[in-house]
């Protein structure tokens, strides 16, 4: 009776472990699932194979036989069997089979899923990356309204103490880029806030439509004040913004103020007039701008900074390091943007008047 119900056992795992086989093998990544047609003639095939299964295991004569043949078949299927007689494991093993197979379809499902989500988001990437380059492309370009400003951002990080004369021809002799001020306050070096300040300027004329010459763009450079005017003026530009920040013993003085040529200057009287007007519109409105005192313009033929310059020109000192509360306001980005607001619309004002 054992080897009997050793036989029954082994004909249904046969039944089982082919079933599913076809099942599994059926799923190709098309169809989850594929229908399996046991015939009349596969299920008499495998009727036969089981009895002569049965008659080869009551052929041993001994159960331990048995057994082994079990294990080696289950060890075909591709999992060990144990040899229970009442064939418990197999219908175990059948079990997890079956739940095998779901767990992969599942998966696959997942899987199919997450590509689809992922293949989502790499299309709206896509897509956002096209638009934005779509904008970018048609965003409009701002017309050259005909004027070229050059601008000189004030010193250097290494000055230059070598001499050189004030203006053309001069026997008078100045260092060709002293050291500047440093603020009271924050410990900034002039050279740092003047190209800050410039950089802002330039950005606000672009937007305007003017072409810019930037005197120098970094802190490491040696270029002399007579070195700057004559860049400034092969560059075509038709005018120069030369920016400083000021600095005095007396803490307390403080506000902006623009220097320009005298109008009996040797050099460069002939620039006086426009020079002046441009040097007031630019004290004027920065001043009302920012809210600082304003100092007025100041004239003067001693400066390196005016006696080599062939173009109209100011020199605009956007405030006192010295004093405290000023030098905050200077490191101070809103403040900064300001002051190139003002100075923009100080230009302005000045080519509008057909300068």
């Amino acid at each position: 009776m054992s080897r009997m119900k050793k036989g029954n056992g082994l004909l249904r795992f046969l039944v089982s472990a082919v079933f599913f086989a076809l099942v599994l093998t059926g799923c190709n990544g098309t169809r989850k699932y594929e229908a399996v047609d046991l015939s009349s003639e596969t299920a008499s095939e495998m009727s036969e194979n089981g009895a002569d299964l049965a008659a080869e295991s009551t052929d041993t004569g001994s159960s331990g036989s048995g057994d082994a043949d079990v294990q080696v078949l289950g060890e075909a299927a591709g999992e060990p069997l144990s040899a229970d007689p009442e064939g418990g494991d197999v219908a175990s093993e059948s079990s997890e089979l079956a739940e095998a197979a779901s767990e992969s379809e599942e998966l696959s499902s997942e899987m199919s899923e997450a590509e689809s989500v992922e293949a989502a988001r790499e299309a709206a990437a896509a897509a956002y990356t096209a638009a934005a380059s779509d904008d970018a492309e048609t965003a409009p370009e701002i017309p050259f309204n005909g004027h070229t400003v050059a601008i000189d951002a004030g010193h250097q990080a290494k000055a230059n103490t070598s001499k050189e004369p004030i203006g053309p021809s001069s026997t008078t002799m100045k260092a060709k880029m002293p050291e500047g001020a440093v603020g009271t306050s924050s410990g900034v070096p002039e050279y740092e806030v003047t190209l800050t300040v410039a950089k802002k300027l330039e950005k606000e004329l672009i937007n305007r439509g003017y072409h810019v010459v930037m005197i120098r763009t970094s802190h490491d450079v040696n270029m002399s004040s007579a070195e700057r005017s004559v860049a400034a003026n092969k560059s075509g530009a038709d005018i120069l913004i030369r920016l400083h920040a000021d600095s005095m013993d007396n803490s307390s003085v403080y506000g902006a103020l623009s220097t320009c040529m005298t109008a009996q200057n040797p050099y460069n009287a002939s620039l006086h007039d426009k020079s002046y007007n441009l040097s007031k519109k630019i004290v004027d409105t920065v001043c009302g701008t920012t809210g600082t005192k304003n100092r007025g313009v100041q004239e003067t033929d001693s400066s390196s900074d005016i006696n080599w310059c062939e173009i109209p020109v100011c020199v605009f000192e956007m405030g006192f390091l010295s004093n405290p509360d000023e030098d905050t306001w200077l490191q101070d980005d809103g403040y900064q943007g300001k002051i190139a607001s003002g100075i923009a619309g100080a230009v302005d004002a000045y080519f509008a008047e057909g300068n």
